[in-house]
């Protein structure tokens, strides 16, 4: 019953099998329970604190007409970061370089960097280990990196160009590291919103991942892209692959890095006719120990954390 993953544990229960889940709900060695196909309607499983959720999401933004008008748009912190780094990056040596068709030679440089950014995830599992898995996730594969003076590539994103879809989308980011004040990744997402605008096109995506943030990404990854502008969408609007909807409880986050966090939808069914005008919410299962992140999504945001009674009944 139980499915084991890199250290995530999930049970996976039928829209019938509401009794298993009163079996199963103070099971300290299990992280999540999903129901799925989810029923018509939540009745008793909404009750228990399950919401639905899309098991994929894809973040994406409007890269605005300019700039300055996408920087103006950041909350007063993030404003503040982002013009930080524009201001070092323009005052040291270093330089960035949008390169139209990726080549051999340049993936394998950009991939020590990739790997070194892996290093320090938990769960993080490469998507591609070698320059001919880098020149060829795509047809269109470009790249934007920042090199210092002597030509050293320090950061860099490997990006998708999407013409049929209109989509320009940062597939995967290597860092080698540096002052933490130059926020290279700042810069680079910076960068691909300048790029976009010059193409024309409608749309910038961070990518899409699993709808679950601390297990292989953590909650501060979402956070991140949250004040940076992007949105996540049901990654079924824009593609038909496997991804579905489902009920989805947090049991425990035990050896995760929590909170848990996972977007939801605020009303069952959408009332939206069109999955992309779909205002997803944040649901956030925190540990008392880590109250930090969270206030990026605001009014956005739901704790399903314990009650009194439960954690009583675990004991």
């Amino acid at each position: 019953m139980l499915q084991h993953h890199e250290g995530l544990v999930t049970a996976t229960l039928a829209a019938n099998d509401h009794l298993t889940w009163k079996a199963l709900r103070f099971r300290k060695d299990l992280h999540v329970v999903n129901v799925a196909p989810p029923p018509a309607s939540g009745g008793e499983w909404l009750t228990d604190g399950f919401r639905f959720r899309p098991t994929n999401v894809v973040w994406l933004a409007y890269p605005k007409g300019s700039e300055e008008e996408y920087v103006e748009g950041l909350g007063r912190s993030e404003r503040r970061t982002v013009r930080t780094a524009l201001r070092d990056f323009r005052a040291s040596t270093m330089t960035l370089e949008h390169v139209e068709k990726i080549t051999h030679a340049l993936a394998e440089e950009w991939l020590p960097l990739y790997r070194a950014s892996l290093a320090g995830m938990a769960f993080a599992t490469p998507l591609v280990s070698s320059p001919e898995e880098v020149v060829g996730i795509g047809p269109d594969v470009e790249m934007l990196a920042i090199r210092d003076a002597q030509g050293n590539m320090r950061a860099g994103i490997v990006t998708l160009n999407d013409h049929r879809r209109g989509v320009y989308t940062r597939a995967m980011y290597g860092e080698r590291g540096g002052p933490r004040s130059h926020n290279f990744s700042r810069l680079l997402d910076l960068a691909m919103m300048n790029v976009v605008r010059a193409y024309e096109m409608p749309m910038v995506s961070l990518g899409w991942e699993p709808n679950l943030y601390g297990h292989i990404g953590k909650a501060g990854l979402a956070a991140y892209k949250w004040l940076l502008g992007f949105r996540p969408v049901p990654r079924a609007a824009l593609r038909a692959d496997g991804s579905e909807d489902v009920l989805t409880r947090v049991v425990h986050d035990d050896g995760l890095a929590p909170p848990l966090v996972f977007f939801a939808y605020p009303t069952w069914p959408p009332e939206q006719a069109d999955l992309m005008d779909v205002r997803l919410r944040a649901v956030a299962h925190p540990n008392t120990n880590t109250p930090f992140q969270l206030s990026a999504f605001g009014s956005d945001v739901e704790s399903l954390a314990p009650s009194a009674a439960a954690k009583a009944e675990v004991r």
